[in-house]
């Protein structure tokens, strides 16, 4: 017989510590990583690095997870909105043959001067206090040093929980410059193009904190960058040295047109004429505009994750897909439910380790009284308000596969246990109704709940619960030995199985 211990609550989030501050990104920079002082890439584009045989592979990178809140729990970056993130990540990266999953569970913290830094330096301070070695390490901020994202090349990747939506692709934009993909208009950060100025043929920019180690020296170092010509005859040394990205000098978030460009048109130094192309991910183009990586930051992300990140890579699959969406059980849609204590039932998906399982009283679930996470197949809620119809839904995922679906919602009303009618199983009875001190229970069971596991409750007339287990229906009838502590009186015993929720009323009666 399995005990309530064995049930595991990874997250719990309700919707008092949901409640955030939102901003809207367009009111921070697209992202705060400077241009990184690293002479690999230098080498790898000199044919230097050599490039293990395995390079077709699919590479599966670990990460490691944090999930920023502040000091009281509150405003943390919620499980369904996560979720979307790393399928959104995982969609952009899926024609490079990268993959990224969750190595490890995901690290909650409590810390408001970190979930809402106003400066590169407390990011640093946040990275290398909590950094885990040998994966990528991400951080789900509320505020990112007024960027929507940044990367440090040492220690890992902060983003913006307003930047991190199912449509957004900050985070594949940073998570670029982790495997050394620089923006394609080196030297223009900080800096706003002007077409009606000549363009210069160098610029300089400042990479303090982003040296291949930490350096926080001030003032902070300069370097050269050679301003990319149109016709190609500079790109292998200027600006990003990536030659199959076009000349770009945006260093702003822009908008682009229908066929992807930007709408201003630039001058190189010779004096020819372009736009830049707003499809790449490492650009500042609006989000709608960007859907690849070029060929050439492919293969640099890839030989960067075989040699220099090669601790963070594994080549196979660490977790099977997740097929399908599960079907609630209990309690049935529309049914009574005890608002002491509701317990939620649904059925196992295939792939599946974890479930977000949501509870609201809209049924747009805007609102959700509850949101959490657990690695089974059933929950035992905290008291709910009475007398309230509240809509539930439960969506599968594991560490790897997180582009998964909510099941469809069913509803159930809270009421008082005393209130709760009996349901009709055929073949389900409990016996004897009243019991005397060390007497057990019988469960009698129907066929189809056999080898199926079963969630078992007692509550008082009160409606608190008093005792529960969980069992696997190896027979048609099993035994039950109540806690001897129960008191004389009436209790409610309900009975959760595969196909639904059995009630009887038993009264205890010691000597």
């Amino acid at each position: 017989m399995k005990t309530w211990t064995l049930f595991v609550v990874l997250m719990v989030f309700t919707q008092c510590l949901l409640a955030q501050e939102e901003f809207s990104k367009y009111d921070f920079s697209p992202c705060g990583t400077a241009p990184e002082k690293d002479r690999w890439l230098d080498d790898f584009l000199a044919g230097r690095i050599h490039i293990p045989d395995n390079a077709d592979d699919t590479l599966y990178v670990g990460m490691q997870l944090h999930l920023l809140a502040n000091n009281n729990g509150n405003g943390r970056f919620s499980p369904e909105r996560l979720l979307n993130a790393i399928c959104r990540l995982n969609s952009d990266f899926a024609p490079t043959a990268i993959q990224f999953y969750c190595k490890y569970n995901w690290n909650l913290l409590n810390n408001s001067a970190w979930y809402q830094h106003d400066s590169i330096a407390h990011g640093i301070q946040m990275m290398l206090a909590n950094n885990v070695p040998d994966v990528l390490n991400a951080y789900f901020v509320n505020k990112a040093a007024g960027n929507c994202g940044y990367n440090l090349p040492y220690a890992g990747v902060a983003m913006m929980h307003t930047c991190a939506g199912p449509d957004d692709h900050v985070w594949t934009h940073e998570v670029g410059h982790a495997l050394k993909l620089p923006h394609p208009f080196i030297g223009w950060e900080d800096k706003v193009y002007n077409p009606a100025n000549p363009t210069p043929d160098t610029l300089t920019y400042n990479y303090t904190h982003f040296h291949d180690t930490i350096d926080t020296k001030v003032p902070a170092p300069l370097d050269t960058a050679l301003v990319e010509y149109l016709d190609g005859s500079n790109c292998g040394i200027a600006a990003d040295k990536i030659c199959d990205t076009k000349p770009d000098y945006l260093s702003y978030r822009w908008d682009c047109n229908s066929e992807g460009n930007s709408l201003v048109v630039q001058k190189d130094p010779a004096g020819d004429t372009f736009v830049s192309d707003g499809s790449l991910y490492m650009s500042y183009s609006d989000d709608k505009c960007q859907n690849r990586f070029s060929a050439e930051q492919i293969e640099i992300m890839r030989a960067h994750l075989l040699t220099k990140k090669a601790s963070w890579v594994v080549f196979e699959a660490q977790h099977n897909p997740v097929s399908g969406t599960p079907a609630l059980l209990s309690p049935a849609d529309g049914q009574n439910a005890p608002a002491s204590g509701v317990s939620l039932h649904w059925s196992r998906v295939p792939g599946a380790t974890h479930y977000i399982v949501q509870v609201s009283r809209l049924a747009t679930f805007a609102a959700k009284e509850v949101e959490l996470v657990v690695a089974d197949t059933f929950v035992l809620l905290n008291p709910l308000q009475t007398n309230i119809v509240f809509n539930w839904r439960v969506r599968p995922f594991n560490y790897s596969y997180t582009c998964t679906d909510f099941s469809p919602a069913q509803k159930f009303k809270t009421v008082t246990a005393s209130s709760l009618k009996p349901t009709e199983i055929s073949d389900w009875r409990c016996y004897p109704t009243l019991l005397e001190s060390g007497q057990a229970l019988s469960v009698e069971v129907p066929a189809d709940w056999l080898n199926h596991n079963g969630h078992l409750s007692v509550f008082n007339a009160a409606g608190s619960l008093v005792w529960q287990t969980e069992q696997v229906f190896s027979a048609r009838v099993s035994t039950l030995d109540l806690p001897a502590a129960i008191c004389n009186g009436v209790y409610f015993f309900i009975c959760a199985g595969p196909t639904g929720v059995a009630r009887q009323t038993i009264v205890i009666q010691n000597e």
